[in-house]
């Protein structure tokens, strides 16, 4: 197999690898942000919906 073809494959599968780690980045910091979020409401505009 010619070397421009095996760094062609490596190349491919190195960018499935990296999409991959990217996605497990991401959805952890969307998972945190959530988290932040909720605790922010249930804190803040829950209870002052009951003294509005």
């Amino acid at each position: 197999m010619p070397h421009l073809l095996t760094r062609r494959l490596y190349n491919i599968f190195g960018r499935k690898v990296a999409r991959y780690f990217y996605y497990r980045k991401a959805k952890r910091l969307y998972n945190e942000i959530a988290r932040e979020m909720s605790f922010f409401e249930a804190r803040f505009l829950k209870s002052r919906l009951h003294h509005a």
